[in-house]
């Protein structure tokens, strides 16, 4: 109720220090008139929906996207009762051209980091950093600085979400630690993102309207990083410096995973190119990013494709290095003792196709005994309704490769280091009501002089991992968005760009930049997004369209990316971490640090102010 309350003051105060009938852009203003009021009013009542999403489980994007529809039908209705039909028209189009370009930039971006999620990449950098053995006070430090570093490339969302799972899987049952750790890589994240174009939907946003060149962003790296250091070093002491226990689990990259990661790069520098060079919207540059992604995902559905021609599990060989009968084959005294052991299915035929061992994990694979069919050559029987060579009868022939392909079409390979092994896939309906997927493996039976003397076959039944394992899919990535973001941010540009038609923007922007002045308003904006969230709040300053220097536009950019760490809901980072650690990192956790994370906002403004002076 507090936050709404806040809310409420901050929308009805544009109308009480209202000057004039004309906003400042030039257009009519219906600030004072049933629509304007009602338009605050709707835009008020849907963003304290916001904060309040989890609590709900209304997604934040539903109510936004219907306040920008109702305030723009307040604004089209304002316009048409001044005999004005053309100006409610223009305006929106011009809203959505911004949104167009922040949609596509945002998706080719998402679809990145969702393809390098699916790849295993930041598993892989989690899995590292928590199997090191590192202290509680080392893992701080490292999260933080990492945060700083990752998040003006991945964005300070991905970025806190990523090092939040490497602290609450190092910290356990450490609810102190995670708290203090939360909190130090939100602080870390938002600080990194601020001085990057990449590292936050705020920063993007200043670079697409041109009012910073990507290089000028580097002036503010300096009191971006005083910004996470100083309360870090606080927040530090709090860390206690025993070591957690070291986690065994093993993560590796799928194929294709480095590349990509290098395409990524290409793509942030198509984007600079295509602004600083070109004279294009960076969104177009990244949009040819996500076409080479598209081919080279193409690239990587062809590779893995013809990987399951052998195993379907994206390449990796399941057997290789790890089936005891390729090394065991050789012990013929002790190889039927260890078959009848084996835990995996496993059968042998004798020189002349007669099976001679069937172990109870084939009879419990196939449903058929052992004494039904030793003695036999009815081992294709549970595989096949017509009787065929498998693939334990295809090796003791001596069957080129070519020709075993044709009985396993082509799912079937080598084994490397064992003379004439082979492997193969294949799907079996028989097996069960849906059928069973099985890699197969068969190893020929030599005596001392090297006579073949029978074949040994294995099974492996892969069913659920091949359910559960797919090609990489580009248009998965895509749809792997997040869209409920995408679709808030429309509600969102459109909100303001309609409360701007109506006149708030214009008053606003007075009362601001020249009431308070500017560099009290751009440290104000940091404030003021700890609340509403930067993004509205931000969009609103690029929509006035104050008249600034660079050092001021860098201020509030420094601002409006840092100042949301001040409070947990103040950012996207803390609210998302707020979700996954739910119960330990709290509203309130957060709050105790705030004082900390104040000096190290108020520093940062300091430090920007004094060593770009030049700038102002």
């Amino acid at each position: 109720m507090k936050l709404i309350g806040i809310l409420i003051a901050l929308a009805i105060w544009p109308s009480i220090v209202l000057a004039s009938e004309t906003a400042v852009s030039g257009t009519a203003n219906f600030v004072s008139t049933g629509y304007g009021y009602l338009g605050i009013v709707i835009f008020v009542m849907a963003y304290s929906l916001v904060p309040l999403e989890n609590k709900l489980h209304l997604r934040k994007s539903k109510p936004v996207i219907l306040a920008a529809g109702l305030i723009w039908i307040l604004v089209a209705l304002a316009f048409k009762s001044i005999g004005d039909t053309h100006t409610a028209h223009e305006a929106i189009k011009h809203s959505l051209l911004e949104y167009a370009e922040l949609f596509l930039f945002l998706l080719a971006a998402m679809t990145y980091i969702n393809a390098l999620e699916e790849r295993n990449v930041f598993q892989r950098l989690r899995t590292l950093l928590v199997s090191r053995g590192y202290s509680l006070r080392k893992i701080f430090w490292i999260t933080g600085i990492l945060a700083f570093i990752i998040s003006p490339i991945a964005d300070n969302l991905t970025t806190a979400l990523l090092m939040g799972a490497v602290v609450m899987a190092v910290g356990g049952d450490n609810k102190k630690f995670i708290t203090v750790a939360c909190i130090n890589t939100i602080v870390a994240a938002n600080a990194g993102g601020a001085f990057s174009p990449f590292g936050d939907i705020t920063t993007l946003m200043v670079w697409q309207k041109g009012k910073i060149q990507f290089s000028q962003f580097f002036y503010i790296f300096i009191p971006s990083l005083l910004n996470w250091l100083i309360p870090a070093l606080f927040m530090s002491m709090a860390v206690e410096k025993s070591t957690p226990k070291v986690s065994d689990e093993k993560i590796t990259m799928k194929i294709g995973a480095n590349k990509m990661m290098l395409l990524f790069i290409v793509t942030i520098c198509l984007a600079v190119c295509f602004h600083n060079f070109l004279h294009l919207p960076p969104a177009a540059g990244m949009m040819f990013g996500l076409g080479l992604l598209g081919i080279f995902s193409f690239y990587i559905k062809r590779i893995e494709g013809r990987e399951e021609r052998y195993d379907s599990i994206l390449g990796q060989r399941p057997y290789e290095g790890l089936n005891p009968l390729y090394t065991l084959i050789k012990m013929e005294k002790g190889l039927p003792k260890f078959i009848q052991s084996y835990s995996e299915p496993a059968f042998m035929i004798d020189d002349d196709h007669i099976v001679t061992h069937w172990n109870p994990a084939m009879e419990k694979l196939t449903g058929v005994k052992a004494k039904d069919v030793i003695g036999t050559r009815k081992h294709w029987q549970p595989f096949y309704r017509k009787e065929r060579l498998v693939l334990a009868d295809l090796v003791l022939e001596k069957f080129p490769k070519d020709q075993i392909g044709k009985y396993y079409n082509g799912r079937h390979r080598k084994v490397a280091d064992v003379q004439d092994a082979y492997e193969a896939a294949g799907f079996f309906p028989k097996l069960s009501n849906e059928g069973k997927w099985l890699l197969i493996s068969a190893v020929p039976v030599k005596d001392k002089s090297g006579k073949v003397t029978g074949v040994v076959e294995t099974l492996h039944d892969y069913t659920e991992q091949k359910t559960k394992s797919s090609h990489f899919d580009i248009m998965k990535r895509i749809a792997r968005a997040e869209w409920d973001t995408l679709l808030f941010f429309y509600g969102v540009i459109l909100c303001v760009g309609g409360l701007s038609q109506l006149g708030y923007l214009g008053i606003l922007s007075n009362s601001l930049y020249i009431g308070l002045g500017q560099t009290a308003a751009n440290s104000l904006v940091g404030v003021i997004s700890a609340i509403l969230d930067n993004i509205p709040v931000m969009f609103a300053v690029l929509t006035m369209d104050p008249v600034m220097s660079l050092g001021q536009w860098l201020l509030v950019t420094l601002t409006a990316g840092t100042g949301g760490s001040l409070l947990a809901i103040g950012s996207a980072a803390g609210v998302a971490l707020m979700g996954t650690a739910r119960g330990t990192y709290t509203f309130g956790a957060h709050l105790k640090w705030t004082p900390v994370i104040a000096i190290g906002y108020a520093v940062s403004i300091l430090c920007h102010m004094i060593l770009n002076a030049k700038l102002f």
